[in-house]
């Protein structure tokens, strides 16, 4: 079973994260692979980036587990944990989406053990960090410092977890980073672990599979910038310096690469200046839907194109420089990927808030639907996945459509499903209402009855997903 293992490094990688488990929520097929298996790698224990992205990780992960797999249809695509894809019988590995950094609390002055360091190392040490990097707590990563997080990092390449990684790759898997090149974590990662798992003399094993392996990168450059306040160690006005001095770097030393995409974006309102920990939380960004993007067009690739024609190079351009993004700014390929997906995504999330709880048409008796929404806790994990104000569909719609380059293909303040696709409002006149609750109930009331499954849970995802998929195709055909 041919699998996609995913290193989604720094708070950029827990973002893009993100969004690519909200785009398989919808249903966006991800070819050349059966299994996901993403590993987030952030030291920054309490980064509320990445926490969040875990608690939607964790969820989803429920949520398919009661399905089991499917051609079709919402979570269709297995997300697993590293520790789940075969058994540990040591134990050395969590199961968890995080790589374990065991909690480094200390300041990178007594990580490198600077004051048991003769002479001459401490003064090398000086030479190449400032005293702020040596005094700097690695309990929230390394703040915009990729010469700390390249040393960190190494630990990386002895751990249980990458020992487990290579114990279970496979010939036909394939490898896909996502980093940041303008931060600490990402910057240093990504070119570190890449090296690593390319290296001829590794200590790894299934070595060869693993230097063969179809290897892809999304590489994102400055996005977003940060406030300027006194006392701040992370200045977002040395990002494109740190970009063009790491983009110098990358010319020469990413070996082993068969496609890389570059995604970048003129700063909007400055972030608050979070270095890490709870604080750090971001809204959802297109660059990083985007991002999100080029992993579902590298798994499109066959292996025959990628190693005939690699390495790929990848940029990507709207067709318009718009604050607003909509569907018909998307170029066709994009469009035709996402815009029936969301929708139909946006069409549940929406008929679940407003309408589901109090069906009572025959559908949700058949169902059971009333007491299994408050009682069974696969029902719950479906309502957060949706609804938490923390990590769910509504939130992260919200959330894309409030940064100045928004990403607002829906008008999210309207319950009527033929208003709720900006600039396409769905045709309605006197034959025809459009999508309306009726519509939508009709047709779960008729589908109910064709879809054979005893499991409720699995009855209504398959429901749903049929009935939005036929509203989009009868009603709203194109946009």
């Amino acid at each position: 079973m041919a699998k996609l293992f995913l290193f989604g490094i720094g708070g950029t990688g827990s973002r893009v994260v993100r969004s690519l488990t909200m785009l398989l929520a919808s249903g966006i097929e991800l070819p050349n692979c059966q299994q996901v298996v993403p590993i987030i790698i952030d030291p920054d224990a309490q980064n509320a980036d990445m926490n969040r992205t875990v608690q939607m990780l964790q969820t989803y992960q429920q949520i398919y587990k009661r399905l089991g797999p499917r051609d079709e249809g919402f979570f269709k695509t297995d997300i697993s944990t590293l520790s789940s894809i075969s058994q540990d019988v040591n134990g050395s590995v969590k199961d968890t989406f995080v790589f374990d950094f065991g909690g480094i609390n200390r300041s990178f002055r007594d990580y490198l053990g600077y004051n048991a360091l003769p002479v001459e190392s401490k003064a090398l040490v000086e030479a190449l960090f400032t005293q702020d990097n040596l005094e700097s707590p690695l309990t929230i990563g390394f703040r915009g410092s990729p010469n700390v997080g390249s040393v960190v990092l190494n630990r990386i390449v002895e751990s249980p977890e990458l020992r487990f990684f290579a114990d279970n790759f496979q010939q036909d898997d394939r490898v896909f980073f996502i980093s940041s090149i303008f931060g600490g974590t990402g910057a240093s990662g990504f070119p570190l672990l890449l090296k690593n798992l390319k290296d001829p003399n590794t200590r790894l094993s299934n070595a060869r599979y693993l230097r063969d392996a179809l290897t892809g990168a999304v590489t994102v450059m400055p996005y977003f910038a940060l406030q300027s306040e006194d006392q701040q160690v992370i200045d977002s006005n040395n990002f494109l310096t740190k970009t063009k001095a790491a983009l110098g770097y990358y010319e020469n030393h990413l070996q082993g690469l068969d496609a890389l995409y570059y995604l970048a974006d003129t700063p909007d309102t400055p972030y608050d200046n979070q270095p890490g920990g709870q604080g750090q939380r971001n809204k959802a960004h297109i660059i990083e839907l985007l991002a999100a993007l080029s992993i579902v067009d590298f798994m499109h690739y066959t292996p025959d194109e990628l190693r005939s024609n690699g390495p790929l190079h990848h940029e990507y351009g709207l067709g318009a420089d718009t604050a607003e993004v909509q569907f018909q700014h998307l170029p066709d390929e994009t469009k035709e990927q996402v815009a029936q997906h969301l929708t139909q995504l946006l069409y549940f999330t929406k008929y679940h808030r407003q309408h589901m709880g109090s069906d009572e048409a025959p559908y949700a008796k058949n169902l059971n639907l009333q007491y299994a929404q408050k009682n069974e806790p696969i029902f719950r994990q479906l309502d957060a996945f949706l609804h938490s104000s923390d990590f769910g569909v509504d939130a992260w719609l919200t959330e894309l459509s409030q940064n100045r380059r928004a990403f607002r293909p829906f008008n999210l303040n309207t319950d009527d499903f033929n208003l709720m696709i900006n600039g396409k409002p769905v045709e309605t006149g006197f034959f025809s209402k459009g999508i309306s609750r009726n519509y939508l109930l009709d047709a779960l009331n008729s589908r109910e009855k064709k879809v054979q499954d005893a499991d409720n849970f699995r009855k209504l995802i398959t429901l749903m997903y049929e009935v939005t998929e036929e509203a989009f195709k009868d009603k709203v055909k194109v946009v």
